[in-house]
């Protein structure tokens, strides 16, 4: 199993991109498994509710109940794609960065998160918070609780203090054509890197989450 994960503030284009590369490496005859955090079992979905401001709950609870969502959903991973490319929209990252933006300390998110096993590969996708929120605006009728300029903003400076060796930063402005062809680009290198080759039959590919 290789574990790719896609990163970034809300309007970066992040999911979008997530997305793409599923499609984009499938076509190419990879087998891969489209994930995202939270995810769609019980506690995602609650999480999304509350994220969607129709369940009001403290920022330290919704933390942890990220936190108790990736426990679930690493076992998932590994009980059934084992054999796979997984690409993740979003990860421990955000819960770290979004955590340390809501005014709880960083340590402490980073000690709850350090049961997890660390992406082979994450890429973070880079957008200025003024310009997310107006991707924003532009989207939607109705805005999650940290899509706020304020808060992006927090959000970014906490996402710009990781700097483990398996990320890279990837340009999110630009066309969406422009920035998936980035994407892809760095994700080839990686996996030539690592000896991953296409198989001979594309396969498309699978949804969880």
């Amino acid at each position: 199993m290789v574990f790719i994960v896609i990163e970034g503030i809300d309007g970066s284009g992040k999911t979008t991109q997530a997305k793409a590369l599923c499609k984009s490496l499938s076509k190419l005859g990879y087998g891969v498994v489209e994930e995202r955090e939270p995810t769609d079992g019980a506690i995602g979905k609650f999480i999304r509710q509350v994220l969607g401001e129709k369940i009001k709950i403290d920022l330290l609870s919704l933390q942890l109940l990220f936190v108790a969502d990736r426990n679930e959903h690493v076992k998932a991973i590994k009980r059934t794609m084992e054999s796979s490319i997984i690409i993740c929209d979003r990860y421990y990252y955000s819960t770290i960065a979004y955590g340390e933006a809501s005014g709880i300390e960083r340590k402490y998110l980073e000690e709850m998160n350090s049961i997890f096993p660390a992406p082979d590969k994450t890429f973070f996708i880079n957008l200025s918070p003024e310009k997310a929120v107006k991707r924003l605006a532009s989207s939607r009728t109705e805005m999650e609780i940290f899509e706020k300029l304020d808060f992006m903003e927090r959000i970014s400076k906490a996402y710009s203090k990781f700097r483990e060796p398996n990320i890279e930063r990837v340009d999110g402005d630009g066309k969406i054509e422009e920035v998936t062809e980035r994407l892809l680009s760095r994700t080839k290198t990686f996996l030539e890197e690592r000896g991953i080759k296409a198989r001979d039959r594309p396969k498309a590919a699978r949804t969880r989450g």
